[in-house]
């Protein structure tokens, strides 16, 4: 979707603000090319102030980029308080900036709100990396009553991107059957696979997927193509796992499906632009029928 891609585009670029786009990685896939794309878009953009959180990159590694508005802060032997001080001074006031982390491995859970919470500005972009931990190599146990860092990033991200492999990186059964952790050739490359989810203030999400090149620097949408034979061949295994459970129909017919496809959800219709003369965002849109009996000199017969 041409919409979708210009989104993205913006949102690499810093035109459009996201408070938190969280990079979602794994041993396979890696996000730093993704993270070094925010800094080789923004690098000779002027009033846009780059500053690179370090837990995991050294320094004088990005030198190559050639970016002159980059400020670089090891982060490994720093206090999160020391860490927020360091970036205010950098960034006075309301300036336009993009603040990079690029690993949230290092910080506790119990820590990870009060540690992006100050670093979320009016004018910033914050854009971290999060590696998602393989199951047999998980992190330590939190309490059963909190929730896990995972679940905490999900909760306060505005953007979520996860970055997989391009093309997608198989495993023999027999050895992830074994348990064994395996890195197969071609693991890692400058070419992956984008996972795209960005929240509106609305409450409407937008997603997508894309194919990413670091080499190239490009961005090309992944069209989600469906045919008819799938999704029949889905619809036959959904009744055929319904059938017999109860004595009643829990299926649904053709005819059903395509009815309920054209009914036009209330919450959709209030976030479109002009609905009837009503105002955006969440305003209740209420038509008359010729069944209502309207009384216009009773207060208490408007229905708004």
């Amino acid at each position: 979707m041409q919409h979708t891609s210009i989104l993205l585009n913006r949102l690499l670029t810093v035109k459009d603000v996201s408070p938190l786009v969280l990079l979602q990685d794994t041993p396979r896939q890696t996000a730093k090319y993704l993270l070094l794309e925010f800094i080789h878009r923004n690098a000779e953009v002027p009033g846009v102030q780059v500053i690179f959180l370090s837990f995991e990159t050294p320094s004088g590694s990005l030198d190559w980029i050639g970016c002159t508005n980059l400020r670089y802060i090891g982060c490994n032997r720093l206090s999160h308080e020391a860490i927020h001080d360091k970036v205010n001074c950098l960034l006075p006031g309301d300036q336009k900036s993009l603040i990079l982390v690029d690993s949230l491995a290092d910080i506790p859970a119990v820590d990870l709100v009060s540690f992006i919470t100050p670093l979320i500005r009016p004018s910033s972009t914050l854009v971290a990396i999060s590696h998602l931990p393989l199951s047999e190599h998980s992190s330590q146990p939190t309490p059963s009553y909190a929730p896990s860092a995972t679940t905490q990033l999900l909760y306060l991200a505005t953007t979520i991107i996860k970055v997989l492999p391009m093309p997608e990186v198989k495993i023999d059964e027999v050895d992830e059957a074994c348990g064994t952790f395996l890195l197969p050739l071609g693991s890692n490359s400058r070419q992956s696979r984008l996972e795209f989810l960005h929240r509106r203030k609305s409450g409407r999400a937008v997603q997508g997927s894309f194919r990413f090149d670091f080499a190239t620097h490009t961005l090309a949408f992944i069209q989600q193509s469906t045919t008819a034979d799938e999704s029949s061949g889905s619809t036959e295994v959904n009744h055929a796992l319904l059938k017999n459970l109860t004595t009643f129909n829990l299926g649904t017919t053709e005819k059903q499906r395509v009815a309920r496809d054209k009914v036009e959800l209330p919450f959709l219709k209030a976030q479109e632009a002009d609905v009837a003369g009503a105002a955006v965002g969440g305003a209740i849109v209420y038509e008359f029928e010729k069944e209502d009996d309207y009384d216009e000199e009773d207060p208490y017969e408007d229905p708004f």
